[in-house]
């Protein structure tokens, strides 16, 4: 089916092969493969200027589509242990967030914030799945809490700092005993972005990791087997729209390092690096650079440069099912593609088209012990 007179937001009219608008609940069985890619998304139908949102469901074995309409825009998608089609979806600075049953395709139940703060894209359920923690932020003051909620009832419970502003990404380590958050920080002269450390018991802090550039904030973060930590950044606020952003590596043990070489990679950092997954056996860091129409391959111990791939818009990357690619979307058609772990090249006829993956990440559901609920323990 054509996409007709819909506008992909952030990209251009696009036709969209095997793709079908659910608006609630579908009779078709969660999984049928071994890879089912789930992500948001939004376009502008051009007829009635109006835009929607979605999430976005994509079988690779199959190559196929399904979309579930939702009143907010996708950003962090979480994975209930417990019941691991039952997903929370947090909008990314904005009032939306939902409970989302994979199986039955359709929004369980909504969930709320108090007016005075607001969400900012992600969460992280507890290990015995009984808390539900959100990243939120103090419309005013922009000082960052952990939001606590019982997982059954959405019921607030209570709260912890982020000891940051602006906090975005939440994930347990440590069998579920510490909790590390990155705060984005200000702008240049306000408050510093860093990673933080804090032990879930006693709600203290145990750590600050900042940037050694000071030009970049602190947006997503990913932690690898021993405890290594790759953080990549956006510009800090002010600097505008051709200010650079970045990767740090910290290796287990180590300092962490703003990585600046090689200079012909990292000056064509404009903008944010958005999202980054770690393949843990081979210490791989990949990252999306949207603005630079790249993706760049870390080594997470030499912190040195592994490769590059030139292409258009990048978005979310995650791994496949067996670790053998990192999977991408891209570009002006909202395209998923795999590019093969050993050669880190794209599989030509690996390309989805027309997915409405326009989000800021991509989640495999079908892998065990994914970033949706997090690789731990680590420590």
């Amino acid at each position: 089916m054509s996409v007709g007179r819909r506008e992909f937001i952030q990209y251009c009219i696009a036709s969209c092969a095997m793709s079908t608008l659910l608006p609630g609940r579908s009779d078709a069985a969660t999984g049928g493969g071994a890879n089912l890619i789930i992500g948001g998304g939004r376009y502008r139908d051009s007829d009635t200027n109006k835009v929607h949102y979605l999430i976005s469901i994509n079988d690779l074995n199959e190559k196929t589509t399904q979309r579930v309409a939702l009143d907010f825009f996708p950003h962090g998608i979480h994975q209930r242990p417990d019941i691991p089609h039952r997903l929370a979806i947090f909008e990314k600075k904005g009032p939306g967030s939902c409970e989302f049953d994979l199986r039955e395709r359709k929004v369980v139940r909504t969930l709320t914030t108090d007016p005075t703060r607001h969400f900012y894209g992600h969460g992280c359920y507890s290990s015995d799945s009984s808390l539900l923690y959100c990243t939120e932020s103090y419309l005013d003051t922009f000082d960052g809490i952990i939001a606590i909620r019982d997982s059954k009832t959405m019921e607030f419970l209570g709260e912890f700092p982020t000891y940051g502003k602006e906090p975005h990404e939440c994930k347990f380590i440590d069998h579920g005993r510490t909790m590390v958050i990155s705060n984005g920080g200000g702008n240049l002269r306000g408050a510093p972005p860093s990673v933080t450390y804090v032990d879930v018991a006693s709600q203290k802090l145990l750590e600050t990791v900042e940037p050694t550039n000071s030009a970049l904030n602190t947006g997503h973060f990913a932690i690898d087997a021993d405890g290594g930590l790759v953080i990549i950044s956006a510009p800090r606020s002010g600097l505008g729209p051709t200010g650079l952003g970045g990767v740090s590596i910290r290796p287990r043990g180590e300092d962490v390092l703003s990585l600046a070489q090689p200079s012909a990679i990292t000056g064509r950092m404009q903008g944010e690096a958005l999202s980054v997954v770690i393949h843990q056996g081979k210490r791989i860091a990949a990252v999306t650079h949207p603005d630079g129409n790249m993706i760049t391959f870390w080594s997470m111990t030499s912190r040195q440069l592994i490769s590059s791939l030139d292409i258009p818009g990048p978005r979310g990357v995650t791994l496949s099912s067996d670790e053998k690619h990192f999977i991408v979307s891209y570009g002006p058609q909202a395209m998923l593609m795999s590019v093969a772990l050993d050669t880190l090249e794209p599989i030509a006829d690996s390309r989805i088209q027309g997915t409405y993956l326009t989000g800021s990440h991509i989640y495999n559901w079908s892998r065990v012990m994914t970033e949706m609920l997090y690789p731990g323990p680590v420590g």
